[in-house]
């Protein structure tokens, strides 16, 4: 008889299957391609939504039609898509919250267009901008609204209900995230937050709750605590090299760890509204703007740590404009800084990156 699986166990599972062994009795999936995709209304309209994740490091069809510069999650996404491999998804919703989403919309809805033999999923674009403006708040809220049509409609009811079960789960996000100060360190906390993803928000609530409370148990852990800035990272491998070296991974300026829950959503007045507000006032994306806007969450949690280091890989053509601003921020607050310029996606950093990070780590066990 098999031991059965703790709740610790199996937020890793699910968060290590992603889209594996889906659909389940029942399920119809909707995919979508990032955290700016409002999960309450796909959920309310009666669909599960699952974010579009891969393990998969070579995307061979993506290369005919992708240019160098989409990132590796980006290519394998639409490797996916087009192998078939995800035939099972009713829909894929993407957002126009990054160049890397929008052009994944127009290169698959091309694709579309030239094979026509080809099954694809139906794509939408969720248009959603974070310019801060009130024609773009009102913009954005007609969009919203327009989701939730296109799905199939869903009453204020239902839609309360999905809010509610999609705060439970961000209540019990923030449980893990406390922990972060010396129990649980950053490479578990990116697989224990990263299964919000992948799977039902209410049971993520009840097995991550309990994963919380078995790891306030835990004896204290310690070490220089470091934040990651940079390039989204959808894998816990920079953190794993990170806390080699004795390292505390704390924070993380991204929506896969640190800044995954965010708020609540209000519970008062029009749901979908409520919703809306959410995903446009706080939902990390690198089209908020003005800049000052989008750095206030970093400044915020920078006191809280006691060095910086920024991963702007290869691949990266987006988070390296902010890093000059940011850079000089830190240097103006005497706040310890490195940046990597590996990438880190299969869990393989230069012996010289180890010895970068060995040196950090060092320093700022002095200061």
């Amino acid at each position: 008889m098999q031991t059965p699986r703790t709740e610790i166990e199996q937020l890793r599972d699910r968060y290590e299957a992603r889209l594996e062994g889906l659909p389940g009795p029942g399920q119809q999936i909707v995919g979508v391609a990032s955290n700016t995709v409002p999960w309450e209304v796909v959920s309310a309209a009666g669909f599960t939504p699952v974010l579009l994740s891969s393990r998969r490091a070579p995307a061979p069809l993506a290369e005919p039609y992708m240019e160098e510069g989409f990132d590796g999650r980006t290519r394998a996404v639409f490797d996916h898509l087009l192998s078939g491999d995800w035939n099972f998804l009713r829909t894929v919703v993407i957002p126009r919250t990054s160049e890397q989403e929008h052009k994944l919309f127009l290169y698959l809805s091309e694709v579309a267009r030239q094979e026509p033999a080809r099954k694809l999923p139906q794509v939408l674009l969720f248009n959603l901008l974070h310019t801060r403006s009130p024609e773009a708040r009102a913009y954005g809220l007609a969009r919203t609204r327009d989701l939730l049509q296109t799905l199939g409609g869903a009453s204020d009811e239902r839609l309360l209900q999905t809010i509610a079960e999609g705060n439970a789960a961000r209540n019990a996000v923030r449980s893990l995230l406390k922990l972060r100060t010396d129990r649980l360190s950053g490479a578990d906390a990116m697989t224990l937050i990263g299964a919000f993803y992948f799977m039902d928000r209410a049971e993520y609530a009840r097995l991550a709750g309990a994963a919380a409370k078995a790891i306030s148990l835990r004896r204290p852990i310690s070490g220089p605590r470091i934040m990651i800035k940079g390039s989204i990272l959808d894998h816990p491998h920079l953190h794993r090299a990170i806390e080699r070296h004795g390292a505390l991974v704390a924070a993380e300026d991204d929506w896969w760890g640190s800044r995954a829950a965010g708020n609540d959503i209000s519970t008062e007045g029009d749901p979908i509204e409520a919703i809306f507000l959410k995903y446009y006032e706080d939902a990390p994306s690198p089209r908020v703007f003005p800049a000052a806007l989008a750095d206030e969450w970093f400044h915020a949690t920078v006191p809280d740590v006691h060095g910086v280091i920024f991963y702007l890989p290869p691949e990266d053509d987006v988070f390296g404009w902010d890093y000059p601003r940011q850079k000089r921020a830190l240097n103006e607050q005497g706040i310890p800084h490195m940046m990597i310029r590996d990438d880190a996606s299969m869990g393989d950093l230069s012996p010289q990156c180890h010895d970068q990070i060995e040196d950090f780590v060092v320093r700022l066990g002095r200061e």
